[in-house]
């Protein structure tokens, strides 16, 4: 964990894709809460604009897997509001159902959406940031990423993706000034999750059935202290926490050696 001053919440610009509900709408409200100005992007114009107007935050509707379109939201949303501060990539979803069973189109359309989503959410704003010398950027992956579950395999490895590619970024992101942070929501409340459970294969219901799920204000309110107290790992839950140590025994281990390498070679 790197400890540093609390954020200035109110001076704040806050831009959350995948906004107009669950985890999004959660952290938009927990941050709005705090008086940041809130800004949302997500496809449906009613939810985003039910989500949005509450809070006084604006809002663009747009595909996170276009990147064009993303690119053009966010420059009117900044344009708005001033440079994003702080970016929180929820934008996801996940199609469950058995290897074989699922259609081979919806692993393209979950990695271009939870992966490439949160590529193109980062490109978008991470520029800016570099230029201003801060910025935080909340990318979302999920316990799924980090173990197995059966049922998730077009599902997980977007996860587990957004997990490396945050370890990468910190090289590149980190030394300008820039924060890195991953969320790893367990099973959440959420509308998508309702959606989830209606085409879970039975081994997968049974699995997910043991495990009761967090309230996405719950998981809203880890991400907000999270930025507060500059985590690179954002979790909830105990089970997800012990994977994150296990799994993150080498990385630190190896970090000083390659931050050390990276800094010779400019």
């Amino acid at each position: 964990m790197r400890r540093r001053d609390r954020m200035s919440w109110p001076s704040t610009h806050v831009i959350v894709t995948g906004g107009s509900q669950g985890i999004g709408a959660a952290v938009a409200r927990a941050a709005a809460a705090r008086g940041a100005a809130v800004s949302l992007i997500a496809r449906g114009e009613e939810d985003l604009r039910r989500t949005a107007e509450p809070l006084g935050a604006r809002w663009v509707a747009a595909d996170v897997t276009d990147a064009a379109a993303l690119n053009r939201a966010i420059a009117t949303l900044e344009t708005g509001s001033g440079p994003c501060d702080v970016l929180v990539a929820c934008a996801g979803a996940a199609l469950p159902g058995r290897f074989l069973d699922v259609p081979i189109q919806e692993f393209d359309d979950q990695m271009r959406l939870n992966y490439l989503g949160a590529v193109h959410a980062a490109r978008a704003v991470l520029p800016g940031m570099i230029a201003r010398g801060r910025g935080h950027l909340v990318l979302t992956s999920s316990t799924a990423g980090l173990i197995g579950v059966v049922g998730y395999s077009g599902y997980g490895p977007t996860k587990a993706a957004v997990h490396q590619l945050a370890h990468c970024l910190r090289y590149e992101a980190e030394p300008a000034g820039v924060t890195v942070s991953v969320l790893y929501p367990p099973d959440t409340d959420t509308p998508g999750f309702a959606t989830e459970n209606t085409r879970k294969p039975p081994e997968t219901a049974a699995v997910s059935g043991a495990i009761t799920p967090v309230s996405a204000d719950r998981v809203a309110a880890a991400v907000v202290t999270g930025i507060d107290r500059g985590r690179h790992h954002i979790a909830v839950d105990p089970l997800t926490r012990v994977l994150i140590r296990a799994g993150g025994l080498v990385e630190p281990a190896v970090r000083p050696f390659l931050a050390r390498t990276i800094r010779r070679s400019r």
